[in-house]
């Protein structure tokens, strides 16, 4: 396994997307998760289309995996995000299941951030109507 690139349209602007990514709430309120995994954030570039590079360690440093997110604005609320891995190991079946339900668990976190961005906005525009309908 040398490299996995994926590419995903997200209807979410890219500051969020950027905040998210680099949100590290989880590793707090949950270290029991983490015990012997480092995530680190190796480069970071915060402009109108982000770059983010992640480094993540075992205890040991026996596995490496190297994530980088290139954020591409594609409209006010619409970001196309392109995510490269790659491992510091090479054809083991163990090693590769483990970075393959990372990859997927990353990939399924983006589409929960996109879910609860555009149910956010369809509230809040519901909660807009409402009060246009109760003042008229």
């Amino acid at each position: 396994m040398s490299s996995i690139n994926k590419r995903l349209s997200l209807r979410v602007p890219a500051n969020v997307i950027y905040r998210g990514l680099k949100d590290t709430r989880l590793e707090q309120l949950f270290p029991e998760f983490f015990t012997g995994v480092t995530r680190r954030l190796t480069n970071s570039n915060n402009g109108t289309n982000s770059e983010l590079q992640f480094t993540t360690t075992t205890y040991d440093s026996q596995i490496q995996i190297k994530e980088i997110f290139k954020l591409e604005v594609l409209q006010s609320n619409s970001t196309e995000v392109l995510y490269s891995t790659s491992i510091n190991i090479a054809n083991d079946p163990v090693v590769e299941s483990i970075v393959y339900t990372h990859v997927s668990n990353i990939l399924y976190s983006l589409l929960m951030l996109e879910t609860g961005y555009v149910n956010g906005l369809m509230e809040k525009q519901e909660n807009i109507n409402y009060e246009a309908k109760k003042c008229s």
